[in-house]
């Protein structure tokens, strides 16, 4: 039974939930210019005021205090909890969902006052999970009475890929390395959780025969614990990727090959130097893993057709750099 709730926390959900819809409502609209940046900002004061609606109701002290015990306050307003020692309270140290939300703490000083338009593609992922969530965890605290306006729908999508014309700044460029180097920091089950970054692919629907009922677009939940749901979605991963091998393999590496690109650059290295460099990078799984396909995609994609693994050029040049800073040490 849901928890009765008083106007203070009421007025804090629907600050909350009003932020949330901007934040999306921003982030899809094609006319904005500062995307990431106004989706972080409203997203933050989303989860805030969420969190701090939670404690209220569990009439948790979420305020500062001084050392004599007075409230700290700021232009005479009691100083609450910011995002980051609320986050804290909720969510364990290596829960995906807080590993994101932090992403976005420590993003929003970086892109307060920059326009870095070419962080928009790099944070797809994980922008969608801050959404969904924040939803699941509203819903799971405040019911479904709460939930986010049903008028939101999945943006159109264009099917060919947009390529920037304009140069990358040395800002984007700085916010783009800050997010990879944060992913590189993760435990690999933290960065592969669709609650840290979700993917997915957006597949046609077939048939002759449709209902008014039908959805265009249906966003569907898979339980990665049922073996059986898993199965179905393997083969259907699967078949899409056999599909995409004679195009997806053309600008993709052999362990040979990457050997020789490096042998290129002056460094002579064997195979057994190569296993060891993508196990210590947890690039790939290894040959044991139920999941063969759960690789750090950047650097590495696993081939059905032919049980192996591939590699790009970016796995050759993180190589490379790496031995380059070995060798200056």
């Amino acid at each position: 039974m849901t928890k009765r709730i008083n106007r203070n926390v009421k007025e804090l959900l629907n600050k909350s939930i009003d932020s949330a819809t901007q934040a999306i409502s921003t982030y899809n609209d094609p006319r904005s210019a500062f995307r990431t940046g106004n989706f972080t900002i409203l997203m933050i004061i989303a989860w805030t005021s969420l969190l701090h609606a939670y404690f209220e109701r569990e009439k948790v002290n979420y305020f500062y205090k001084e050392n004599n015990g007075r409230y700290k306050r700021i232009d005479g307003d009691k100083k609450a909890w910011e995002l980051l020692a609320c986050v804290k309270q909720i969510f364990a140290q290596a829960d995906p969902v807080r590993r994101n939300i932090e992403l976005f703490i420590r993003l929003r000083n970086k892109i307060e006052h920059r326009n870095l338009p070419a962080l928009d593609k790099e944070l797809v992922g994980e922008s969608q999970a801050l959404v969904l969530n924040f939803e699941d965890w509203l819903i799971k605290e405040f019911s479904e009475k709460y939930a986010l306006i049903d008028t939101l729908f999945v943006p159109i999508q264009l099917t060919r890929s947009i390529k920037r014309s304009l140069p990358v700044s040395k800002d984007e460029k700085l916010a783009i390395k800050f997010v990879k180097d944060y992913r590189r920091l993760l435990e690999a089950d933290v960065e592969n959780s669709q609650h840290y970054s979700f993917k997915a692919y957006l597949i046609p629907k077939l048939g002759n025969h449709r209902s008014s009922s039908d959805l265009a677009i249906e966003f569907v939940k898979y339980d990665p614990t049922d073996p059986t749901e898993m199965e179905k979605y393997d083969k259907a991963m699967i078949g899409i990727k056999e599909r995409q091998v004679p195009i997806a393999n053309m600008n993709l590496l052999k362990p040979s090959m990457v050997l020789d690109k490096l042998k290129e650059h002056g460094f002579d290295k064997k195979m057994n130097w190569h296993t060891d460099m993508w196990r210590k990078h947890e690039v790939r799984p290894d040959k044991k893993a139920k999941d063969k396909s759960n690789c750090k995609t950047e650097y590495c994609v696993f081939d059905p057709p032919h049980s192996d693994y591939l590699y790009t050029n970016a796995w050759v040049k993180y190589l490379i750099d790496n031995e380059l800073k070995i060798s200056r040490s």
